[in-house]
């Protein structure tokens, strides 16, 4: 029996996925808590928000995640920001991942049924929705078209995921 290296070894290089999305938040990667960097997003996306929202003259009623992990950024934002955090959707956990499936028309329609918007979480404020990231954008646009149905006076969408260079 023989052996032989075909390659170098592979640099283990984490994708920052992992911290915004796929991880655990109770994780650990290269010494670094899933959870205390979601909050370090959070606070970011606050420090943003505070001057966005300032120069565009909004004033935000409520700030809402998208189930599931966005929930520590959004509420660390919310409480940085001294905004309330509600839980304004419900996540149908029997619906797969929106963003994988193979068509936009059944991503779109399997976003509505992964998502219930509470009306009374929604109505006749100005929402700051916050998502983990943003990947195709579909189910942004679903979540945005949720919200005003079921009473948003107006919707503002926010990634807590830094921007992919």
């Amino acid at each position: 029996m023989t052996r032989r290296q075909v390659a170098e070894p592979a640099t283990f290089a984490p994708d920052m996925f992992e911290f915004v999305y796929f991880a655990r938040p109770d994780s650990t990667i290269d010494g670094i808590s899933v959870y205390r960097s979601r909050m370090a997003m959070g606070d970011l996306l606050a420090e943003t928000a505070k001057k966005e929202l300032a120069k565009a003259g909004i004033v935000v009623d409520v700030v809402i995640p998208v189930p599931d992990t966005s929930r520590v950024a959004a509420l660390q934002c919310a409480q940085h920001l001294g905004i309330p955090y509600r839980e304004g959707f419900v996540k149908n956990r029997y619906v797969g991942r929106t963003f994988i499936m193979p068509g936009q028309t059944q991503r779109r329609q399997n976003v509505r049924k992964k998502l219930n918007a509470m009306p009374i979480e929604f109505k006749d404020k100005v929402v700051m929705l916050v998502d983990d990231s943003i990947v195709r954008g579909t189910t942004s646009k679903e979540i945005i078209q949720m919200a005003k149905e079921v009473g948003a006076k107006k919707v503002i969408c926010a990634s807590c995921a830094p921007p992919v260079r």
